[in-house]
């Protein structure tokens, strides 16, 4: 046997990475994700929004259930009976045979029931609304979800790209006092300042990057889609805002007002079911005999009317009218506390937006400024005017206002579409709800 020593060689290594990457294919680009696709993925994963989905198929069989209360009920009914024989010497009657059998169909159409099953058909009704508003406020929550883990990512991936930045220049700035160090022009405190500074500035890296994993596992879970999916923020900053007035007007088309108001006439129409107990109930019966034994065999249908009159029920139906009036009230303050909450909610995010929008203003002129006066002491250091200490203070502080400006940019986009969220503005409804 001949024995061959293989020696690995950088060509080897290369040819071995061509044939593995021509085996595997081409590496498949991903398209960087917009807010909106990333909704759209999310509402498609969500189980909070299809488990409103299947409420509202609930409440629409719910809907049926109370429908059917109106329309007459047709049963057959079949029987056979065998009785003792009568003793010996008793008379036998061919009405009570000893072997009986019946088979009928029979009908029931109810004419008058204290208009209660109006009552619960309204409420029904009612209620199957209030269903619908709940799946649309869900949507909208969800949005808002999105938009909060969507605008996280970005703003931490900004850090990380401005501290990569501040660390290059701090870098730069190492590499020129060392240089002045080696010719006597800069003491070695002065380097080791800028040594620190850059490992400060390092240990921050490590912070934000535990920071964004998080973030971003976040986003898989809300999506789907892989952790690692790049994002692109397609959205600009709000450039003119309407007044306070015109997102408060949209306040009655908020979902959850709706779903409020809703609830609180579905409260109200069963009060009146309630009340409708009292009434007295009339009912048209009608059977038709297949089969009938005994003195009546030879009758084929019969018709009645029945009428029910409740005369006293120990307290029942009157403690039930109570607990529904008493609901119905609780239905009227819980709408006015959502009402109210929801006008809480539009004022304090649009306060915020222009808050945002004067700090974005001043963070602006102050990031302008700061660069202007650390390039100007770099300028001074080379010649000798000012200290290593003025220019890290110096770069420090532009560098501190960059990421604080990009950080305001990223707020106020997020506490815009809050606030478009707040006013039914975004995101769209569904096609089938679209006006």
């Amino acid at each position: 046997m001949v024995k061959r020593n293989l020696t690995i060689t950088p060509a080897l290594i290369v040819a071995f990475l061509a044939s593995t990457v021509a085996t595997v294919g081409p590496v498949v680009a991903v398209e960087p994700l917009t807010l909106d696709e990333y909704f759209a993925a999310a509402l498609k994963r969500s189980e909070v929004v299809a488990t409103q989905g299947e409420l509202i198929r609930q409440a629409e069989e719910r809907y049926k259930q109370a429908d059917a209360a109106l329309y007459p009920t047709v049963n057959g009914v079949a029987s056979y009976t065998r009785q003792d024989p009568v003793p010996v010497g008793e008379s036998v009657t061919s009405n009570f045979p000893n072997r009986q059998s019946l088979a009928k169909v029979t009908a029931t159409q109810p004419l008058f029931r204290g208009f209660r099953e109006f009552a619960v058909l309204r409420q029904t009704d009612a209620l199957l609304g209030a269903q619908n508003q709940d799946y649309l406020n869900a949507r909208i929550q969800l949005f808002k979800d999105a938009a909060q883990n969507f605008y996280a990512v970005l703003s931490i991936e900004q850090d990380l790209k401005n501290l990569d930045e501040e660390i290059n220049q701090n870098l730069d700035r190492e590499k020129e006092i060392a240089g002045r160090v080696r010719i006597g022009r800069s003491r070695i405190g002065e380097l080791l300042s800028v040594q620190s500074t850059i490992g400060a500035l390092r240990a921050q890296v490590e912070q934000l990057q535990g920071q964004l994993g998080t973030a971003r596992e976040a986003f898989a879970f809300l999506s789907g889609l892989a952790a690692t999916t790049p994002l692109r923020d397609a959205g600009a900053l709000p450039v003119n805002l309407d007044p306070l007035d015109d997102y408060l007007a949209r306040l009655e088309q908020r979902p959850d007002v709706i779903a409020s108001r809703q609830r609180l006439s579905a409260a109200q129409e069963n009060a009146k079911a309630a009340r409708g107990a009292h009434l007295p109930s009339l009912d048209l019966n009608a059977n038709r005999y297949l089969e009938r034994t005994g003195s009546l065999r030879d009758s084929a249908w019969d018709i009645g009317v029945a009428l029910n009159v409740p005369i006293y029920s120990g307290g029942l139906l009157q403690s039930r009218v109570n607990e529904a009036v008493s609901q119905s009230t609780q239905a009227e303050l819980n709408a006015s506390q959502v009402r109210r909450q929801a006008e809480q909610e539009i004022r304090s995010v649009y306060q915020s937006v222009v808050f945002d929008r004067s700090q974005l203003e001043a963070l602006e002129k102050a990031t302008e400024s700061a660069r202007k006066n650390y390039e100007a002491q770099r300028r001074d250091y080379r010649l000798g005017l000012v200290t290593n200490l003025d220019v890290l203070q110096a770069l420090t502080a532009y560098q501190q206002n960059r990421l604080a400006l990009d950080r305001a940019r990223y707020t106020l986009k997020l506490d815009y579409l809050k606030l478009q969220a707040a006013a039914v503005r975004r995101p769209a409804p569904p096609p089938e709800t679209a006006p």
